[in-house]
């Protein structure tokens, strides 16, 4: 099972119920099912969805791309096309080892000098395709740190101004805007150093309403946002100034680039849906597209309940930090919702498994509730200092998954006796 925990966790029938749920969702977006039903190689044409390309017109193909599930993507590649890859490269967040694709372990959610080192190997790579190449570009969530390159800007400042943003509240938006304007291969560059060569962008989302020019910061994607949109959210959150620059704006580069996006958050909800009804539950999705303070959305997710229904939300909420504890987005917000219980629970998971800690998020019902009175918790003081990690530390109400290998933003659930 993908929930490493589900039996200690799957302390009554609700519970049970829901960790199904949650699994299914899991399920539906591991990396190697993705990958087998969107990309697939017979006689020499590689099929994307229903775009198909003769391998046979190009002189070399490479593999290039970064995100917390380019590793497994590279490696359902390296399957499909074997020796016809002349050579490639990723940034991930984990240590793999593949035969023709070099993965190396960069920093995420901070970037580091190693995945600084990959983005320049990254980009002497794609500079080295001509015309008749094809580049097969891997992106998914997890990008935008870990396709960071100490070039130009020096790293210790991209890493400063990531570690605000990732505290200031900015949603991943405005983050992104900010990162593509002080770094090398974002807001379309990677996409200006593969031309003239065909590029094949493989994408998974975890951004919502899937704009492909905020996944990973859109190396592929042409930038619309400029360096006054960026300067704007520095001062917004009060950042530290530090040199921008434009990205491209010719549309010339991207003529022969061709953006997929194979995987986003309704594939889990779907999956949900469809194991919810199996499980004799009226599944309801209302929304894909969920965002707001994480504190404030445990109250309004509480309000969904609905009896014999199953309530199913995916997006990504933001924490303010304005305490100096542990915790993530998904615990904040099971942690609040905590308050406003009664026979409801609730489920809130990071869908690449990890929530700012070792743990994917939270789950939290009555047993939770039981347990706070036992151990004399107060939730008002651990939410005040935003140390989630260490109440569910407490209460040992974490979901433990490991790293997931593929991310599409945050997972939630609402059920009521």
């Amino acid at each position: 099972m993908i929930i490493k925990n589900f039996k200690q966790l799957a302390i009554s029938r609700q519970r049970e119920t829901a960790l199904q749920i949650i699994e299914a969702g899991l399920e539906a977006i591991q990396t190697k099912n993705v990958m087998k039903n969107s990309v697939k190689v017979k006689n020499n044409i590689l099929a994307v969805k229903n775009k198909k390309f003769d391998l046979k017109k190009y002189n070399n193909i490479y593999i290039i791309g970064g995100g917390k599930a380019s590793h497994l993507m590279a490696q359902h590649l390296e399957k499909l096309l074997g020796n016809k890859i002349k050579d490639g490269i990723v940034n991930s967040n984990v240590n793999f080892r593949l035969k023709r694709i070099h993965v190396i372990k960069a920093g995420h959610p901070i970037p580091n000098e190693d995945g600084s080192i990959g983005v320049q190997k990254m980009v002497n790579l794609a500079s080295e395709a001509k015309q008749d190449d094809l580049v097969i570009c891997l992106i998914s969530g997890g990008g935008s740190s870990l396709m960071t390159s100490g070039y130009g800007i020096p790293l210790e400042d991209k890493i400063k101004i990531n570690q605000l943003l990732l505290k200031s509240g900015a949603n991943i938006n405005e983050m992104n805007i900010v990162r593509k304007h002080i770094d090398d291969v974002k807001g379309g560059v990677l996409a200006q150093y593969c031309y003239p060569a065909t590029v094949i962008s493989l994408i998974f989302s975890d951004v919502i309403g899937d704009d492909l020019s905020i996944i990973a910061s859109g190396p592929t994607v042409l930038d619309k946002s400029t360096v006054k949109d960026a300067l704007k959210i520095i001062r917004k959150y009060r950042l530290p100034r530090i040199k921008l620059k434009e990205t491209p704006k010719n549309k010339k580069i991207i003529k022969k680039v061709h953006n997929f996006c194979i995987l986003n958050n309704m594939v889990a909800l779907k999956a949900m849906q469809e194991k919810a009804s199996m499980l004799r539950l009226k599944p309801e999705i209302i929304s894909n597209k969920i965002a707001g303070e994480a504190s404030l959305i445990g109250k309004v997710l509480v309000k969904t309940a609905k009896k014999g229904y199953a309530i199913l939300v995916a997006g990504e909420t933001t924490v303010t930090v304005h305490g100096k504890g542990i915790g993530g987005r998904n615990q904040e917000l099971c942690l609040s919702a905590l308050r406003y219980l009664r026979d409801e629970l609730i489920v809130s998971i990071g869908s690449d498994g990890k929530d700012n800690s070792n743990y994917a998020g939270a789950i939290v019902d009555n047993k939770t509730k039981e347990k706070i009175k036992k151990l004399k918790l107060n939730i008002n003081k651990y939410l005040y200092n935003n140390d989630s990690y260490n109440f569910f530390k407490k209460t040992k109400d974490f979901i433990y998954t490991g790293d997931t290998g593929t991310n599409v933003a945050d997972l939630m659930l609402v059920l009521k006796n």
